[in-house]
């Protein structure tokens, strides 16, 4: 994929913002996946109250931030449904949280980590689709699980 999915490119298709918006870069998307990255930071506003003596990224941070990715995702292919008049194709539609299913979290993830994110789409029924999510540091699984997004009229949410 030629066009570059920086952060400019995520904002303009989730109407999340700091201290909320997670996924810092989209690497890959494909008809069925879609990868990125989230650096963790000591400055996230997370760390301010995660145990004070010792710095862990929330697990329930790790599944919001692979659940915005699959949100691009959902957006991003709903994109490709609306032909191109020149504007900006941002759809109307927006990847809300449903389920999480047999989530497990490997390994702690610390400030200075980078985590790559995958996320592949296992399945729809209707307008919910299923994830098979994954986080990795340096190549080392360090959570997995499934999730469940509804895309929703953006309209209805904002």
């Amino acid at each position: 994929m030629s066009q570059h999915l920086n952060h400019q490119w995520i904002k303009k298709r989730l109407p999340h913002r700091w201290p909320f918006l997670h996924i810092d870069r989209v690497t890959k998307i494909t008809d069925k996946s879609i990868e990125g990255y989230k650096n963790v930071s000591a400055s996230d506003s997370a760390f301010l109250g995660h145990f004070a003596e010792v710095s862990i990224f929330p697990g329930v941070l790790v599944i919001e931030t692979l659940a915005q990715l699959s949100g691009v995702f959902l957006i991003h292919q709903e994109e490709k449904k609306i032909p191109d008049d020149g504007e900006n194709n941002i759809a109307s539609k927006i990847g809300l949280l449903t389920s999480i299913r047999s989530f497990k979290f490997i390994k702690v993830i610390e400030p200075g980590d980078q985590l790559k994110l995958k996320s592949i789409l296992k399945g729809s029924n209707g307008d919910c689709y299923v994830f098979s999510v994954s986080a990795f540091i340096d190549k080392q699984e360090v959570a997995s699980g499934e999730i469940q997004l509804f895309l929703q009229d953006r309209e209805v949410v904002m």
